[in-house]
């Protein structure tokens, strides 16, 4: 492939998406922490920075 031409646009919408799902996962996380719910916050804070390397990962790809 040569330098100038255009990279294909598939995996890049595939990594945005990926990074959407992410963010909807950790928003729905922030929500259950801030709730009355009983909930492990150290667990849901790793799981948290467990899903922002991922978002970095698929960044990445960009």
């Amino acid at each position: 492939m040569q330098e100038n031409e255009p990279q294909p646009l598939q995996p890049k919408l595939d990594a945005l998406e990926e990074i959407d799902g992410h963010l909807h996962q950790m928003l729905f996380l922030a929500q259950l922490s801030a709730s009355d719910a009983d909930v492990d916050r150290d667990r849901l804070q790793a799981v948290l920075e467990h899903l922002k390397k991922k978002i970095d990962q698929a960044a990445d790809q960009l």
